[in-house]
């Protein structure tokens, strides 16, 4: 029998999950446990659960009773056939289990393994906390104790997602196509209508919410001349191509890629675009009335609110939507979808759970990290930021980084003084609309140094020993996950890479809207030089200015913050989702190790990177670790201060980025990072069931993604049935080629038929 004590669960080769992991402790006798403690059933289920994870040679099935059947699920997948120049090539997959704790920390074993999913359905808290592999006996992370001989049980996920009812078409808007372009497509404006709550149909009426849908589809006659075109019904014989924008926050507009319509239309589809709901068009309240509701509201309220808008309330509408379509058309439909970037998130949340409603499935750069905490991804990210600054700072401005400590002691010392939200004074300069009109965002040091979020865009310097590695790769098959992997010789990468020789195209390469950044075009600069990076030049005119600014002790121009509200791609003043949900996407409690809450996961991992580039993020509001301590320098270096990425932390950088459109959510915001109960995003044995389903799965990963990892991406595609991945072979390509003008059609081509 195993020991408990205060440090937690030793000897786990001798664990025993029964008899008595169901007895109740008030009975006599019949257990080896120590008596000083008070160990009730909740602790005890607690504490075998982590345990069966960390230890799944010593666990059984089940660790207490269920109504739900045990299902093994594989994690190892079948390679689909991939069609190479050569001929034709099928390759068995071995990888290795995704949660022991040897695969967590890089090593342990390969083997075939059966992942064993455990019952989430009574809504028991995991623990967090855990150091060293020691479980200890504390209290539950959310912070609030179940209590297991209550008789309320939480929903099972199989319920969740029953009963979903067809949309609303609001007002005729079947017949309302916005325009003809000149290729001949006609973007037809849709409306509907969905509930907030997709389980609460009979909610009042002020909680329904607007989606605005536009669909492209081809008219025979590319200049039509009557009115009656534009009135002609939708195509019931076309099928209809989803199309999944990045995220969270992000509008959907139709016209963002014309290359990506005109490819898709010249296959014979139809594109549909929908603004998520919250989105773009898709407003975040359905009318003033509700938004005064929902500005009155609690922080506890308020973050209730908000977590229905997560991708799990997104596949719904988008159901809903696909039934109300089922309606109006005479035929059957089932999506082809096309997720980027947080559009895959969405894209693997429907395959889990409605995979009966598509045909096909195809991602780029959004392979979801399946089964991994939001620290374990952050942890992965941050290894691509610190190699972003190290080539803006190395390799291409090493005078900025001393004219950086200038300006973050200047934004930080002193900047003009401004009350906070909190009645807190702070400095920085606030921030102005085109037409003057106040936004209450502000440039202070924390915001300037979020700046790094356009470095994704730019290609990884290539150092010695990446020239060396790849004089010896050849293009082979990744047998670890089934998917094509194309190691690219130097005169593929030659031929392929012309457009870096010119000035990079403007399109952004973030998990986000491309328009803030296409905007920098605008910028006044004459000084461009085509063999650096884009985004890299333009931080760096940023710096030049700011130093000029200060330099001449008029402090900093309205010219100058001109230039750097451009520069400035978060536009979380008009897309909040961005900031209250970004770290929440990750949340799921797909299985037992996942299920936890965020806790604001990027600004600890920032804190405590070796790099100690990021020590300017510990302010008083800053997570602190007992385990950790933050990189000190040595005695005589000067502090780094690398810039992040698309990460984002809490007030006061939230709410100086934001301004009007944050500040009502901040509480809103640190009770979702602390809310641990999330529901499940994905359903691992469903995913793995996909290739006897028969969906086309089919992703394209990028080398040096900044912002999804390639090799996460890796381990995702083995974990789907019959998924295809297909790795870039251009080092240079980043996380948006799909919508860059020049890369669009080779990477749909790679969707669509392989790689050939």
């Amino acid at each position: 029998m195993a020991t408990l004590d205060g440090e937690g669960l030793h000897k786990p080769q001798d664990i025993m999950m029964s008899p008595w992991a169901v007895q109740r402790y008030d009975e006599p006798g019949g257990h080896n446990l120590p008596t000083t403690f008070d160990i009730d059933y909740q602790n005890l289920s607690l504490l075998l659960q982590e345990a069966a994870i960390l230890y799944p040679q010593c666990a059984k099935p089940k660790l207490y009773p269920t109504t739900q059947p045990y299902i093994p699920v594989p994690v190892t997948t079948p390679v689909v056939p991939v069609s190479l120049r050569s001929g034709s090539v099928t390759v068995g997959v071995v990888t290795k289990d995704p949660y022991s704790e040897g695969n967590r920390s890089g090593q342990g074993p390969n083997h075939t393994t059966d992942y064993r999913e455990y019952d989430t359905s009574s809504a028991v808290p995991l623990r967090q906390g855990r150091h060293n592999n020691k479980l200890p006996l504390s209290d539950a992370c959310c912070g609030t104790a179940v209590n297991m001989g209550s008789s309320r049980q939480e929903p099972s996920t199989e319920s969740l997602w029953t009963g979903i009812k067809p949309a609303v078409l609001l007002n005729g808007t079947w017949t309302k196509p916005r325009h003809v372009n000149k290729d001949g497509h006609i973007f037809r404006k849709l409306e509907f209508e969905v509930p907030l709550d997709h389980h609460h149909h009979h909610s009042s009426q002020k909680d329904a919410l607007k989606l605005h849908a536009e669909l492209v589809d081809s008219f025979p006659d590319p200049k039509p001349t009557t009115p009656d075109v534009l009135s002609s019904p939708i195509s019931p014989q076309k099928p209809i191509i989803l199309y999944l924008c990045g995220g969270p926050g992000d509008g959907n507009p139709s016209d963002r890629v014309p290359e990506l319509n005109k490819f898709c239309i010249d296959r014979g589809y139809q594109v549909l675009y929908v603004h998520y709901r919250g989105t773009g068009l898709s407003p975040l309240f359905s009318d003033s009335a509700a938004k005064n509701k929902v500005m009155r509201m609690s922080d506890q309220d308020k973050a209730n609110y908000l977590a229905k808008f997560r991708q799990d309330n997104i596949v719904r509408d988008l159901e809903a939507i696909r039934l109300c379509l089922e309606k109006e058309l005479p035929t059957k439909i089932k999506w082809t979808l096309l997720g980027q970037s947080f559009g895959g998130w969405v894209a693997t949340t429907y395959l889990s759970f409605l995979p009966q409603s598509l045909e096909a499935v195809y991602i780029s750069a959004g392979m979801p990290p399946l089964g991994k905490t939001p620290r374990e991804v952050y942890e992965k990210t941050y290894s691509h930021i610190v190699k972003r600054n190290e080539d803006y700072f190395n390799e291409y401005f090493p005078e900025d980084q001393e004219h950086v400590r200038t300006i973050v002691e200047h934004l930080r010392g002193k900047a003009p003084m401004q009350k906070g939200v909190d009645g807190q004074p702070f400095r920085g300069y606030e921030l102005y609309g085109e037409n003057g009109e106040r936004k209450g965002c502000y440039l202070t040091y924390q915001t300037f140094m979020t700046l790094g979020r356009t470095f994704g865009s730019a290609p990884v310097v290539r150092r010695d020993r990446d020239m060396d590695e790849e004089e010896y790769e050849r293009p082979s098959l990744a047998s670890s996950i089934g998917a094509l992997t194309i190691n690219p010789s130097k005169s593929s990468l030659a031929s392929s890479t012309t457009h870096i020789s010119g000035t990079p195209p403007l399109s952004a390469s973030y998990r986000s809207s491309s328009t803030s950044f296409t905007s920098l075009s605008s910028l006044p600069d004459t000084s461009l030089t085509p063999e650096i990076p884009l985004p890299y030049q333009k931080l760096h005119n940023l710096i030049t200015r700011l130093i000029s600014d200060l330099n001449s002790s008029k402090g900093i121009s309205s010219a100058t913050l001109t230039i750097y509200t451009h520069l400035e791609s978060f536009a979380l003043h008009r897309r909040p989702l961005y900031a209250l949900l970004h770290e929440a996407i990750y949340c799921s409690s797909t299985c037992p190790l996942t299920r936890q809450a965020s806790n604001w996961a990027a600004t600890e991992v920032a804190l405590f990177h070796p790099s100690g580039g990021f020590s300017w993020l510990n302010t008083s509001s800053s997570p602190s670790s007992s385990s950790t301590t933050i990189p000190s320098k040595r005695k005589g270096d000067k502090e780094k201060m690398y810039f992040t990425g698309e990460t984002l932390h809490p007030s006061p950088t939230l709410s100086s980025l934001g301004g009007s459109a944050i500040v009502p959510f901040l509480g809103a915001a640190d009770i979702l990072a602390r809310k641990g109960d999330w529901p499940a995003l994905y359903d691992l044995s469903s995913l793995n069931k996909n290739r006897e389903r028969g969906v086309k799965v089919r992703a394209v990963a990028y080398q040096e993604d900044m912002y999804v990892d390639l090799e996460l991406s890796k381990q995702a595609a083995g974990m789907i049935g019959g998924c295809e991945l297909v790795v870039c072979p251009f080092r240079e390509w980043g996380h948006g080629s799909i919508k860059e003008t020049d890369k669009t059609g080779r990477v749909l081509g790679w969707l669509f038929d392989g790689f050939n």
